[in-house]
């Protein structure tokens, strides 16, 4: 566990800042993290080859926590959650049944999808019991102990390999001669 001043803006990992992390209600208090969770995040966005991952929600104080529905000693509290959203290499957001999955093989202890939309979700660095959640449903306890059976997804779903390229067959007659081959789309 790190603390950082409120104006800090260390860069941690090739993609996050500590500013990120930095309490959305506006205080000038100093910003807890567990530089295992930012490392974490890190492998997530190599797994799904992410163009970004915008954290909605870090670290929160206790009255911030307690402002948008927590207990005032969740794991935001502690700097071990983050809420995040995350874009593909097209800048489309990735379901967040995906990013859970891909969260369950990198061993975050929390998961959950947290919203309606299926496009955020919760993560966290628990090591005591694992949480499984989907928030649309219910956050009193976990929904599964397996993302994959739960959203009936397979690797290959959750970690697409790049498209196949498009081929066509064409047919090209030239001075008479005919050719045949394949165009392959670049």
């Amino acid at each position: 566990m790190k603390t950082f001043k409120s104006n800090d803006k260390t860069q941690i990992t090739p993609h996050f800042n500590v500013s990120e992390f930095r309490c959305k209600c506006g205080g000038n208090h100093d910003t807890q993290l567990d530089e295992s969770l930012v490392q974490k995040l890190e492998q997530l966005f190599s797994a799904l080859n992410c163009s970004k991952i915008i954290v909605n929600s870090g670290y929160r104080c206790i009255a911030h926590d307690k402002n948008v529905g927590g207990n005032g000693y969740g794991q935001h509290t502690k700097g071990t959650a983050a809420d995040i959203v995350c874009y593909d290499r097209n800048g489309k957001k990735i379901s967040s049944k995906i990013v859970c999955c891909a969260a369950q093989d990198i061993g975050f202890g929390g998961i959950a999808n947290i919203d309606s939309t299926y496009t955020a979700t919760h993560v966290d660095t628990r090591t005591s019991l694992k949480w499984y959640g989907d928030e649309t449903v219910t956050t009193a306890y976990s929904v599964t102990d397996d993302f994959y059976k739960h959203w009936k997804l397979s690797k290959n779903d959750v970690y697409e390999t790049a498209p196949a390229k498009k081929t066509k067959s064409v047919t090209l007659t030239i001075d008479g001669v005919t050719y045949q081959g394949t165009l392959t789309e670049k």
